[in-house]
């Protein structure tokens, strides 16, 4: 009896153990509102301590890991917040489970406060804490050499500092968590606040200073190693955040003024600071040079090296610019891929880049109408968005017949459009004469959907041509109610199967991205554009064939709208949507600048898919609900019971 006794006993204290080295952590976690996976109410026998976590490399390797698997997924389309929220370029097919989709939902403005849709609060703090836990205990295993342990630490200090910079584009002001609080800690101690803007944005910025130095340049294996951190992807996060601190939404912003905490703390400052431009400048800079060291710069196609293009003309060779500068694995333009899918550091396998292309493929034959196929295409919105092949919008240019763009035109080979037009084939005027990236963002009806496999004479012309009026072999009971296709996200060596998708590394960050925030952010520092200005967008520009801004404005409407700040910056920020079109950035774009109010009441329309002749099919027609947004929706609201909790949050502002 001694003997049960006591072993209930020791069992009792191993528990007790256990459970106290949890306290602190439950203790922040409950007042930020985060579940604790009931740690109180059920603690299983073989639960491990922190010590056993760190007790060697090999378990510590696994904390690590442990860190990087909360970065948020940026390939789930309809869960995370970057794609068919915004309606103005993503739009939704017409199955009724779309409208049930968390992204449909806040299209349509049911975001709220008492079941926050797509709420990241709760698991960005939670990732916060693993960090934490992580900073914690990695002095202890003996089997880690030292250069091994700064890097790991320097990977995780990064991680902390993405996780706040994450959080931060979606509700502002965040409580900074620097460290897990300590089990001794007061109830008043745990309350947290929401700290400002400015506070925040230096903080990330501090932290990925602290690892700069015992992160690697580059990594030995991108094979065995796809997403671990280093130099030029942290430079290129930081100077990120400070041009979130910098840009219209968070300087200067006189829509928050009223907005402080039970401190009277402002958390948004209302007065403008041009050196905040100043310092995003510096950064950015920075982390370009650092990029060039180490080799990166914009991709450029070589057909030459890729034996499936043949001999394919120069034109289809422009659009693979764009399409391949995602698609093309291991290319120099990417800095940052995700490691949601295949072959990940520490991914098992298939996630969900293979959904996402079945989302976005074309339904191409009969057999794929009972696949989840072509649920997500572009909004028309999009069509009207990219240049003409002069480079300049469609309504600048004066050689572009912007009233008739809705009428009938024939592909013939005089119009020089056969490439990228079936030849003989009707279709609308909207589609002729565009730049490459337009022919390779979209697919359309009655032009080419390029894929490797479907190529003939040479490369010369493609024998897939999307057909999609009412009965034609491309239409599809999912309706695509815009009439345009997402091509750029579908890699050009895919097959005709929407199964067998190909697997590359989704970009989370190209060099083509800071090339045009230095653009941004030179231009709000100077008095007026110059060539330093114009050289980072014209870069980017040359590699899709088009000219320079200055040259190309000369032939517009508007030929000294590249002079003009006011009108530069309207003119980098149109470079933008078009350039990183469906990579994810227009959602953050559009909210940082203050924009998003104006696309975000965009009423959805598209060509008339219930259309069987071209007559017919080319009728504009609304195709949905409009889309909501007001000014409180350019951040989300944290959960009421989380402000019950701690009565030291305060809501976001117009929540």
């Amino acid at each position: 009896m001694k003997n049960l006794v006591k072993d209930k006993i020791d069992k009792r204290d191993k528990i007790d153990k256990k459970i106290k080295g949890f306290k602190g952590i439950l203790a922040i976690l409950f007042i930020l509102g985060i579940p604790a996976c009931n740690w109180l109410d059920v603690v299983p026998d073989n639960l491990p301590t922190i010590d056993d976590a760190f007790s060697n490399k090999a378990t510590a390797e696994k904390s690590l890991f442990s860190c990087y698997r909360y970065l948020p997924n940026p390939i789930r389309l309809l869960t995370y917040p970057a794609y068919l929220t915004n309606r103005d370029e993503f739009e939704f097919g017409s199955q009724a489970r779309m409208f049930y989709e968390p992204a449909y939902s806040i299209a349509v403005g049911e975001q709220n406060t008492s079941n926050p849709i797509m709420h990241y609060w709760p698991d960005m703090f939670q990732a916060i804490r693993t960090c934490n836990i992580f900073m914690e205990g990695i002095h202890q295993p003996r089997d880690l050499n030292e250069f091994e342990r700064r890097r790991w630490i320097a990977e995780v200090k990064f991680l902390k500092a993405y996780y706040h910079f994450f959080l931060l584009q979606l509700y502002g002001p965040i409580p900074l968590i620097k460290e897990n609080k300590p089990l001794s800690a007061t109830p008043d101690e745990v309350r947290v606040f929401r700290e400002p803007v400015d506070e925040c944005v230096a903080y990330i910025a501090e932290l990925i200073d602290e690892a700069l130095p015992d992160l690697p340049l580059t990594i030995n294996s991108p094979i065995d190693e796809n997403g671990r951190i280093t130099q030029p992807i942290a430079l290129a996060i930081k100077a990120k955040a400070l041009v979130w601190g910098a840009s219209p939404l968070f300087n200067g912003n006189p829509d928050y003024q009223s907005w402080k905490d039970k401190r009277d703390v402002q958390l948004v400052s209302n007065t403008y600071s041009k050196e905040k431009w100043e310092k995003a400048a510096e950064a950015i800079r920075e982390a370009i040079e650092v990029c060039h060291g180490e080799g990166y710069r914009l991709y450029k196609y070589n057909k030459a090296t890729m034996p499936q293009t043949f001999n394919m003309s120069d034109s289809l060779t422009l659009t693979m610019n764009t399409r391949k500068a995602i698609t093309d694995k291991w290319n120099l333009g990417i800095i940052w891929t995700s490691t949601a899918l295949r072959g990940g550091w520490w991914a098992g396998g298939v996630w969900d880049l293979n959904d996402m292309q079945r989302t976005l493929f074309p339904f191409f034959y009969s057999q794929d109408q009972d696949l989840a196929v072509s649920r997500g295409f572009a909004s028309f919105n999009m069509a009207e968005l990219f240049y003409t092949n002069n480079g300049i919008p469609i309504d600048e240019d004066n050689e572009w017949d912007y009233a008739g763009r809705y009428g009938l035109r024939t592909s013939t080979p005089e119009a020089g459009n056969g490439h990228y037009i079936a030849l003989g084939q009707q279709t609308a005027s909207l589609n002729f004469d565009r730049e490459p990236r337009f022919y390779a963002n979209l697919g359309f009806d009655r032009g080419y959907y390029e894929l490797s496999s479907t190529t003939t004479n040479g490369g010369a012309s493609f024998s897939m041509y999307l057909r999609l009026r009412k009965g034609e072999p491309h239409y599809t009971s999912a309706f695509n109610r815009s009439g345009y296709n997402v091509k750029k996200l579908i890699a050009f060596e895919s097959k005709g199967d929407p199964y067998e998708g190909y697997d590359y590394r989704f970009p989370l960050l190209r060099l083509a991205d800071l090339y045009l925030l230095y653009s941004e952010a030179l231009n709000e520092i100077k008095d007026a554009p110059d060539g330093e200005v114009y050289k980072w967008i014209d870069e980017v520009r040359a590699i899709v064939g088009l000219d320079g801004v200055v040259d190309s404005w000369k032939n517009s409407r508007y030929p000294n709208r590249p002079s003009d700040k006011d009108e530069m910056r309207k003119i980098i920020q149109r470079e933008r949507l078009i350039e990183l079109a469906f990579e994810g950035q227009r959602f953050w774009d559009m909210r940082r600048w203050k924009l998003a109010e104006s696309s975000r009441t965009y009423v959805p329309v598209g060509w008339n898919y219930q259309g069987e002749t071209a007559e017919e099919y080319y009728t504009v027609v609304n195709v949905g609900e409009a889309s909501k947004f007001t000014v409180k929706d350019y951040l989300w609201p944290i959960r009421n019971s989380d402000l019950r909790i701690n009565p030291n949050l305060v809501q976001t502002w117009g929540w």
